[in-house]
């Protein structure tokens, strides 16, 4: 029976087993979305990320061309379970760091969180950012219907619909469930080596 088992482990492919037992620098792979009251066009988002730079002393989340961070913003360590000091910068300020091989663009915002130390040699720092963003293009009311637009590059991505909210169309197929109160949430995987171009309507369910 134990030669068994290691001859079929050995026969399990490395990369599955890759899959069940993640590095926790490699999960930077989900994001979910909360869409909120549509007269507001806000939506809450959250997300994880690991920092491996050594000398780098503060983390970024960049905010997409047309869409305004309310300044509630957080960023947790999540290794100290510590709330981080965050505040705006321009793209100017993010690249003038050089902590990303990518420059963005100097007119660009993004909140900044600063660390309480910069990240070691060797070490890392796991980051959850929690943010509000009001979006008066993308997330719009047409004919009844709430209607929220976005590009999602994430291999997985969860929109969650406001409460008292039924799904009427989605562009992309997607997994529907309930949350723990009872709101529509989608999910997206996105296994292509580009962004996902969503299309979400709904419509308020009648009073009862």
């Amino acid at each position: 029976m134990k030669r068994a088992l290691v001859l079929l482990l050995a026969l399990i492919p490395l990369s599955l087993l890759a899959q069940e037992s993640p590095h926790r620098a490699e999960q930077d792979r989900e994001i979910s979305y909360w869409l909120l009251d549509p007269a507001t066009h806000q939506f809450r988002i959250s997300h994880d990320f690991t920092v491996t730079r050594a000398g780098q002393a503060s983390v970024h989340s960049f905010v997409r061309k047309g869409s305004v961070v309310s300044p509630d913003a957080k960023m947790i360590d999540l290794d100290t379970g510590k709330e981080l000091v965050t505040h705006n910068v321009s793209g100017k300020e993010v690249n003038a760091l050089g902590y990303y091989p990518d420059k963005v663009e100097p007119d660009s915002i993004a909140v900044q969180g600063d660390l309480d130390h910069p990240i070691a040699e060797g070490r890392s720092t796991r980051i959850r950012v929690q943010e509000t963003y009001t979006d008066p293009i993308g997330y719009v009311m047409e004919g009844g219907e709430l209607v929220w637009k976005r590009t999602l590059g994430r291999p997985l991505n969860y929109v969650t619909l406001p409460a008292g909210w039924m799904l009427t169309a989605v562009n992309t197929p997607a997994v529907i469930s309930l949350d723990t109160e009872g709101r529509i949430r989608l999910r997206f995987t996105n296994i292509r080596n580009d962004e996902l171009s969503i299309v979400i309507r709904a419509r308020k369910k009648a009073a009862k």
